[in-house]
């Protein structure tokens, strides 16, 4: 799973959490959080709670799309 392939399926998804994304990649749960609290950092996804599950949930940010627009254009 690349940085590409990530955003590419936050994209597709709308938002997603850390199971969603192991789920899809077919990898581990901590590997999943790890990739998207990474993403966080760098500003590219936004994190919220939902307040039902206390769960967290990604989004690509502006910054997110701008940076796979970027990814996409140089593949």
């Amino acid at each position: 799973m690349t940085k590409h392939d990530l955003l590419d399926y936050l994209a597709a998804a709308g938002s997603a959490d850390a199971m969603d994304v192991a789920d899809a990649f077919g990898i581990a749960y901590a590997t999943a959080a790890m990739a998207l609290m990474r993403l966080a950092r760098q500003g590219l996804v936004r994190r919220y709670v939902d307040a039902d599950d206390a769960v967290y949930f990604y989004e690509l940010s502006e910054r997110g799309h701008a940076r796979l627009a970027f990814l996409q254009n140089n593949r």
